[in-house]
């Protein structure tokens, strides 16, 4: 009940969490060795939520030792360039680098940082993909990655990949061959210039929500030669749900005008956020047309 009442008392769990949680922990019986592990978090920047969320992943995290395992291992990462808030997004994103050995997570974090060119971007990496650092490199990374530059794929096309969508390298084998097959069947070759933004959009997108979406298109008057060849231009719109794809086509031909073969042409507008931008700027273009300042082509 002691550590029911602690979890509760001092790390925000409810009564049912603290509950499950401390059967893991029947080795403390004192405050001493959570309040040391808590004190060492929130001396690099750990807020509440940040310790709660931590402790909720893995609360065997309380019985870690400080001097001979936590310190080191956030020294560690120092010593890669991380600042402390950088240590705390790392955490926040793979609660597990806690309780893995820092000699097995260092040389991950150090390949990736390799790869990407900047902390920057492996700070975003790691907000990105929670389980990036779990992957092996040498079993399921490096033959992805070579995979990929065989389609291609190198230099910034490469770092664009793993920048904006890096779960493509931590893919089965056997499914990333079939996503560069799907593209390939959509008219996108592997020397084209949006191969990488092919892959990176048909990984977000199941074959069976693309019949869909091609569906839904089908409804507003386009053909399937139409969608795919929206598709080939702006292969990102595809990430949208039904749902969003379907207001913004009505909002397009009913509220603007446009016709639908004009936006299978123009496919842009289909990736921007209808409340942010579509519908603002309509309104102001609605303005300075009904002033005479400009002439909208909708056709």
């Amino acid at each position: 009940m002691f550590m029911v009442q602690y979890l509760v008392d001092s790390c925000g769990f409810d009564q049912e969490k603290a509950t499950e949680a401390s059967k893991l922990l029947k080795g403390i019986q004192s405050r001493q060795q959570p309040d040391s592990v808590l004190a060492f978090l929130k001396s690099y920047g750990f807020d509440d939520a940040s310790v709660k969320k931590l402790l909720r992943y893995s609360p065997k995290c309380l019985l870690l030792d400080v001097e001979k395992t936590l310190a080191p291992k956030f020294r560690a990462f120092e010593d890669l360039g991380l600042s402390p808030s950088d240590i705390v997004h790392l955490v926040r994103s793979n609660p597990r680098t806690v309780r893995i050995k820092h000699e097995r997570t260092v040389p991950k974090i150090e390949f990736w940082q390799g790869l990407l060119g900047s902390k920057d971007a492996l700070v975003k990496l790691f907000k990105r993909n929670r389980a990036i650092l779990s992957y092996s490199i040498e079993k399921k990374i490096q033959p992805n990655l070579e995979l990929l530059r065989e389609c291609g794929l190198d230099g910034p096309k490469h770092t664009s990949v793993l920048r904006y969508c890096p779960q493509i390298a931590a893919q089965n084998a056997d499914f990333l061959k079939t996503l560069i097959s799907r593209a390939e069947d959509l008219g996108v070759p592997q020397t084209s210039g949006m191969f990488h933004i092919t892959l990176r959009a048909l990984l977000m997108v199941s074959p069976e929500k693309f019949k869909m979406q091609m569906e839904l298109f089908r409804s507003f008057g386009w053909s399937e030669d139409n969608f795919v060849a929206a598709f080939q231009k702006c292969p990102t719109f595809t990430q949208g749900s039904l749902t969003t794809l379907q207001r913004k086509m009505e909002f397009l031909i009913n509220e603007v005008g446009y016709a639908s073969s004009f936006i299978a042409i123009r496919p842009i507008p289909l990736i921007m956020s209808l409340e942010r931008r579509l519908i603002p700027r309509h309104r102001i273009l609605a303005t300075l047309k009904s002033r005479g300042t400009v002439k909208v082509i909708t056709k």
